[in-house]
C-alpha cells in the first residue's frame, strides 16, 4: 500500500516531524507512527485470524494507530462514531461474523445509510484508499509540513481522508479536535494551513465573538457535506480572509470533485479529479465512476450504471466543465455534516411498546444547521407513552446525533397513500 510506503519514508527523511498533534497537547511524530504501525501489524497478523475489527472513538492517536496497523495487517475495520450505541454496536459486530480471511492488506468498511432502514456497510480497498489520497493531494494541494485542522469525525468517509489519508500522504502534520472546539483552537499555539470544514462549523467560526488567531494564516478552506449558503461563505471571508472551496464526494466513491475558494455559486461542486467519470442520467441524477469507488457492500451489490454508481443527487454540468448540484432524490437528513437515514430512526422509534407509527421530518435551524424531529402516533391515544420514554429508548439504540431534537404525540394516523405508503410531504397539514 502506497499510503503505509510515504508514511515510512516521511518517517526515514524527518523522524522527528509530527504526524498528529492532539488538543490536550500529545504528539506522535511520523518515526513514532512507524513504529506503532509496524508492532501493531506484527500483533495483530500473530493473533487475529483476519476477523474484522470495529473501532468505535473520537478523534485520537489511537484511532489513527489502530486503523492504520490492522489495514497494514491485512484485517478489515469497521470505523464507526466514539458515540456509537452499545446496541449498534452488537449489530455491527454481528454483521460482521463470518466475515474473516487473510489478505495482504485490509479494507476499510463505513457504514452509510441508504434507501432502506438499516445502513448498508460500504468496502473500500486499499488501492481506493491511495487513490483518493493522491487526487487529494493533487487536487487540494497537500504540501509536506502543511498544519491541518481536523474537526471532522474520523469515523467519517470524509474525516479519514481529509484528516488522515491525504494528509500522511503529503507528509503533513494533523491537528486533531473532537469536533470544533473553539476554547481549543483558539489556544493552539500555531496557525494552521488546511482546513476541511462542514457548513455549519464555518457558520460558528463566521460568528464566534473570540479572537482565533490560529486561523489567520490559512491557505485552504472548503467545505463538503451539504450546500454551504453563499451569506456564510461571505461572513467567514470577511472575518478570515480566505476563500471557501468545495468539495463532493460520497462513502462509497471517496472525494470526486474539487473547487477552489472563488466567487462561483456554491452550488458549484467544482471539476473532476484525476481518472473520475461523471454522468448526468436522463432522470438528473448524478453517477459516478473512479479510482476511488467501493468495491461493495459487505452484505449486498451495488446497482450500477455501466459501472457507475448512482450517487442520489440531482445536477447538471455547468459550461466550463464543472458539476453543479440541484437536489437529492433520497431521503437522508443532513445532521452537521453527518447522514441521517429517517427510515432507520423511524423504525427505532416504532420498536417502543408504546408506538404505533411515526415519522422523522428534518427541522432547520439556521442557514446551515438542520436537526430532525418526530411525529409520534400512540398504540392508546387514551394513554401516551411520555415523551422522556421514547426518547431514552431511542438513545439506547441510535448514536446521538440520530436521536430527534424534538418528539411530537398525536392521536390522528399519519397521511398514507392507497397502498400503505407514508406521505411525507402531508404531515404538516395533517
Amino acid at each position: 500500500m502506497e499510503l503505509l510506503e510515504r508514511i515510512a519514508r516521511t518517517a526515514n527523511e524527518s523522524p522527528d516531524r509530527p504526524a498528529y498533534v492532539q488538543a490536550d497537547g500529545r504528539l506522535l511524530t511520523y518515526a513514532s507512527l512507524k513504529c506503532c504501525i509496524d508492532d501493531g501489524s506484527r500483533s495483530l497478523r500473530a493473533t487475529n485470524a483476519g476477523q474484522p475489527s470495529v473501532l468505535a472513538r473520537g478523534n485520537s492517536i489511537e484511532l489513527v494507530i489502530d486503523f492504520l496497523s490492522s489495514i497494514a495487517a491485512g484485517i478489515d475495520v469497521l470505523l464507526v462514531p466514539g458515540s456509537t450505541s452499545s446496541a449498534e454496536l452488537v449489530a455491527f459486530a454481528n454483521r460482521l461474523a463470518g466475515d474473516a480471511g487473510e489478505k495482504t492488506f485490509g479494507d476499510l468498511l463505513l457504514p452509510t445509510s441508504g434507501s432502506t432502514g438499516t445502513p448498508k456497510i460500504v468496502r473500500r480497498s486499499a488501492a481506493s484508499l491511495d487513490a483518493v489520497a493522491a487526487n487529494m493531494v493533487e487536487a487540494i494541494g497537500f504540501r509536506e509540513g502543511d498544519r491541518v485542522l481536523a474537526a471532522i469525525p474520523l469515523a467519517h468517509s470524509y474525516g479519514i481522508e481529509h484528516g488522515l489519508l491525504a494528509p500522511l500522504w503529503a507528509g503533513a502534520t494533523v491537528y486533531l479536535f473532537d469536533g470544533l472546539d473553539i476554547d481549543a483552537i483558539a489556544a493552539a499555539q500555531r496557525s494552521f494551513d488546511i482546513f476541511p470544514a462542514v457548513p455549519s462549523m464555518l457558520e460558528r467560526l463566521a460568528d464566534v465573538g473570540t479572537p482565533l488567531d490560529a486561523l489567520r494564516d490559512l491557505r485552504t478552506v472548503y467545505s463538503a457535506g451539504a450546500p454551504l449558503p453563499d451569506a456564510v461563505r461571505e461572513r467567514f471571508v470577511a472575518r478570515f480572509g480566505v476563500s471557501v472551496g468545495h468539495l463532493y464526494g460520497a462513502t462509497e466513491i471517496g472525494s470526486v470533485t474539487y473547487r477552489a475558494g472563488d466567487a462561483r455559486a456554491g452550488s458549484d461542486v467544482g471539476w473532476p479529479m484525476r481518472g473520475v467519470s461523471i454522468r448526468v442520467l436522463d432522470t438528473g441524477e448524478i453517477a459516478i465512476h473512479g479510482p476511488s469507488m467501493f468495491t461493495g457492500y459487505l452484505d449486498e451489490s451495488p446497482k450500477l450504471v455501466d459501472g457507475h454508481f448512482l450517487t442520489g443527487d440531482i445536477g447538471r454540468p455547468t459550461e466550463d466543465g464543472a458539476l453543479a448540484l440541484s437536489g437529492r432524490s433520497r431521503l437522508l437528513i443532513d445532521v452537521g455534516g453527518l447522514k441521517v437515514n429517517p427510515v432507520e430512526v423511524e423504525a427505532a422509534i416504532e420498536s417502543h411498546a408504546a408506538v404505533a407509527e411515526c415519522v422523522v421530518l428534518p427541522v432547520t435551524q439556521s442557514e446551515t444547521v438542520q436537526r430532525i424531529r418526530a411525529i409520534i402516533v400512540p398504540r392508546n391515544p387514551a394513554l401516551p407513552p411520555t415523551i422522556e420514554s421514547i426518547r431514552a429508548h431511542t438513545r439506547s439504540l441510535l448514536a446521538p446525533h440520530k436521536v430527534p431534537r424534538t418528539f411530537e404525540i398525536r392521536v390522528t394516523p399519519l397521511p398514507r397513500s392507497a397502498t400503505g405508503k407514508l406521505l411525507r410531504s402531508m404531515v404538516d397539514d395533517s
